[in-house]
């Protein structure tokens, strides 16, 4: 944060109804920005999630880096 920036990322209800994941920005303590990161929602809905999309931790599987994702159909 030399620059007096801080990027956060977050949980948010989607469309007032699932929980979705975000992306913020704040500078310099005076300005606060927050997005929708539908970047990570992708897979799982690919994959037929149509429900909330939760924490995503990443873990080290042998050899592999997995990441984890908590959904809902």
């Amino acid at each position: 944060m030399p620059d007096g920036t801080v990027e956060l990322t977050g949980h948010h209800r989607a469309r007032c109804a699932t929980d979705g994941e975000l992306r913020a920005t704040l500078e310099e303590f005076t300005t606060w920005h927050a997005s929708p990161d539908r970047r990570s929602d992708r897979a799982p809905e690919c994959c037929g999630v149509r429900g909330d999309i939760g924490d995503r931790p990443l873990r080290q599987l042998g050899a592999d880096r997995v990441i984890l994702t908590e959904s809902q159909q």
